[in-house]
């Protein structure tokens, strides 16, 4: 399909892109002579890497979540509402039920992000676990620059040929790392009207020396909608956006990830706002000693839905 965007840094008009879902969840592949960093399923592998360069390490591995046949991410909990939020691609196929942490919550209710592909899923309710105790993920509070580091997320390809790789797997969570390539604008509704919407890209690199390819150089592939792309800023983390169509600009039929590929993101920054109107404020679930305490104090300190 094609979709129109704004003409940004010398860009074409027309961009041929493929949407990240398919009835079988793959993800993140992640380029090398031979593939061979596709399995880089191991979060305790990436916070190795991360130390041993100076980064932070990267605290919300058990914040990303499959979400039908594709990905997303669990932002925190609302203690108004007594419920969980996930924030992931509006065009992938709904779903009824979400697993974080181990533990099947119900979806409650669905919220449209304004007119992007972004939606947010509502989880919990009576009957239910109790959601877990996981941190907030930080939204991004400033708009992505290019150079920026970036840790790509989603659902996993364990393919293992020579570039371009094919897109097949199982649908196991992955990590990737890449560089804000820019922030674009599509018009996800070409023709009479238009809905202009906010992207930030980034580009897949052949094996070349740094500042170009990262360490574990990423491309996104199908089922990697919803997955989060998070920007390495001022020491930490925060959620810069959720993954929605790749780019092709060779225009490849077969949809292979090769080296040129853009993966481009629902940029988070720009609908923050809608975003925060949705869930309200959110904050780790309490600990289970704090619902002790409130429990000997004669306190509701959560209540069922």
């Amino acid at each position: 399909m094609k979709l129109a965007a704004a003409r940004l840094a010398g860009f074409p008009l027309f961009f041929t892109v493929a949407i990240l879902t398919a009835g079988s969840a793959n993800a993140v592949i992640v380029g090398g002579t031979l593939g061979t960093g596709n399995n880089n399923s191991d979060p305790a592998v990436l916070q190795s890497w991360l130390a041993s360069n100076s980064y932070s390490s990267f605290g919300y591995w058990d914040n990303l979540v499959s979400v039908s046949d594709a990905s997303g991410v669990y932002l925190g909990y609302n203690a108004t509402s007594m419920t969980g939020w996930v924030l992931s691609a509006a065009h992938i196929s709904p779903a009824g039920s979400i697993t974080v942490a181990g533990s099947t919550y119900t979806v409650s209710q669905t919220y449209a992000v304004g007119t992007t592909d972004l939606i947010l899923y509502e989880i919990g309710g009576l009957g239910d676990p109790a959601l877990p105790t996981l941190p907030t993920v930080p939204l991004a509070s400033v708009t992505a620059t290019a150079g920026e580091f970036t840790l790509m997320t989603g659902r996993g390809s364990t393919s293992s040929t020579s570039a371009p790789y094919p897109w097949s797997g199982a649908g196991v969570m992955r990590w990737g790392t890449n560089r804000v390539q820019d922030v674009a604008i599509y018009d996800l509704d070409p023709g009479p009207s238009s809905n202009l919407a906010t992207y930030v890209r980034t580009d897949f690199d052949a094996p070349t020396p740094p500042p170009n390819t990262t360490a574990y150089e990423a491309q996104g592939s199908v089922g990697d909608s919803g997955g989060g792309l998070f920007i390495y800023r001022g020491g930490a983390w925060v959620l810069g956006g959720i993954a929605h169509f790749v780019d092709d600009p060779d225009e490849d039929p077969t949809n292979p990830s090769e080296y040129g590929d853009l993966t481009a993101y629902s940029d988070v920054f720009t609908n923050r706002t809608l975003i925060n109107n949705i869930t309200g404020t959110l904050i780790p679930v309490p600990s289970s000693a704090m619902l002790l305490a409130g429990g000997a104090l004669g306190l509701v300190i959560r209540r069922r839905r």
